[in-house]
């Protein structure tokens, strides 16, 4: 089984409704071996939070730049793919210092991209011809329903 869905986002809309919405969607036709619900929900706010960052940081809450979500679901893989024009910014460099103590800190900032790395089994940050390009993906095992 292959599907893949891209999502071109521009315009006063709810980015984050239609995204999650998608996603939920199409997790519906994938096993996780542990904790099915609980898996589907952590890839779905990992992307969420992700996409919060672009429309937050990047774009300063510009709907009118383009955000691009790709879903890719195999066999054996969910990748999600996120790219944004917003200025280079490498997620993956910042490790969230938000963590180091024990208590949860007060100031805002941080927590996206850890979430992504604990939730997803892999985490890539690319810059392409002036695209921030971000690839999550989670081991699955899809299947077809009739």
């Amino acid at each position: 089984m292959f599907a893949q869905v891209v999502l071109k986002l521009t315009g006063p809309m709810d980015h984050l409704r239609l995204v999650w919405q998608t996603g939920e969607t199409l997790l519906e036709s994938v096993v996780f071996q542990e904790d099915p619900e609980g898996n589907r929900y952590n890839v779905l706010l990992a992307l969420q939070e992700m996409v919060t960052n672009v429309l937050r940081h990047a774009y300063e809450l510009d709907e009118s730049k383009p955000v691009e979500v790709v879903f890719q679901l195999s066999e054996d893989l969910l990748q999600v793919e996120l790219r944004d024009q917003g200025p280079a910014f490498d997620p993956l460099a910042h490790q969230g210092e938000a963590f180091a103590g024990e208590e949860m800190p007060t100031e805002c900032g941080g927590f996206g991209i850890h979430i992504a790395r604990l939730v997803m089994d892999r985490v890539e940050y690319s810059r392409v011809d002036g695209w921030n390009v971000l690839r999550l993906a989670k081991d699955v095992r899809a299947i077809v329903r009739t």
